[in-house]
């Protein structure tokens, strides 16, 4: 199983009263689901609850959406759908967003996991709907071809965003492309991951483990012999080793936060079960 230094950390975190973040919540999730024994399960309860007080408090955190749709197989909490829907109706309220590009597609990526997860319901189609044309609205405001994308989208003109920005986009569009089977979407996140895709110095601890987890994303789409005929893709690209080179990057400072070892206990698990 990978990762059991790391559970260990998340639970003298837990042991110390330390609030857990959304990516310890969801590595413990996985731990849980993997077979974790009851230490996990009670910290697991603890964040979970936390959280769901939170969102009930009216707080806002667009990386709680994906860990509590993962949360959700392994509690019958029924309030874990009620907060999927009340965060993401939130973060349509600020659409059209037109604050930091990091922002916008960090909603856009919540909303799209959200949709997925809501789709049985009337709100998971409108939802669909609404988070495709913000994240067509985005890519139209800020791509430009060979260029780098906006910090800002109220800049969008200004070629200034770095490894974060690039790829938040490459997540948001590669969720799309999971929520609707667009082969444009999956090919620009390819092609916006490139001038970044080798980065394992300047960008912190998140910003690689994210980075990481995107390149897992298209290592499994290149493993998709289906997907190759059909789509433009990158010659020589080795998706799956560039990952674990940045997460070679990332161990030796992972250990030194919860919420860090946690990132990189997630990127960890994906790129060891691509699955």
């Amino acid at each position: 199983m990978v990762g059991e230094p790391l559970t260990e950390i998340l639970l003298q975190a837990d042991a110390r009263g330390e609030s857990l973040g959304p990516a310890a919540i969801t590595f413990l999730v996985r731990r849980y689901a993997a077979g974790a024994g009851d230490d996990v399960r009670r910290a697991l309860e603890r964040g979970l609850t936390r959280v769901l007080d939170g969102v009930a408090a009216g707080e806002r955190e667009p990386a709680w959406i994906p860990m509590l749709c993962e949360a959700a197989a392994v509690t019958d909490d029924e309030r874990v759908g009620d907060a999927v829907a009340a965060l993401s109706r939130a973060l349509r309220e600020a659409w059209p967003y037109r604050g930091p590009m990091l922002d916008a597609m960090h909603g856009i990526d919540a909303c799209l996991a959200a949709a997925m997860f809501l789709s049985g319901g009337p709100d998971g189609r409108d939802l669909v709907a609404g988070a495709v044309d913000e994240l067509e609205r985005v890519v139209s405001l800020v791509y430009r071809p060979g260029e780098s994308l906006p910090r800002s989208l109220r800049s969008p003109d200004e070629p200034d965003g770095g490894v974060e920005e690039h790829v938040a986009a490459a997540a948001a569009l590669l969720t799309a492309h999971d929520l609707t089977a667009r082969l444009p979407y999956s090919m620009l996140a390819e092609e916006l991951i490139q001038p970044v895709r080798r980065s394992t110095g300047e960008p912190g601890v998140a910003a690689r483990c994210a980075l990481a987890r995107v390149l897992g994303r298209l290592a499994r789409l290149h493993d998709d012999e289906e997907y190759v005929r059909a789509a433009i893709v990158a010659p020589s690209s080795d998706y799956r080793a560039e990952a674990r080179i940045v997460l070679d990057s990332v161990a030796p400072l992972a250990a030194r936060h919860s919420e860090d070892a946690a990132l990189l206990g997630v990127a960890m698990d994906e790129i060891a079960h691509p699955s």
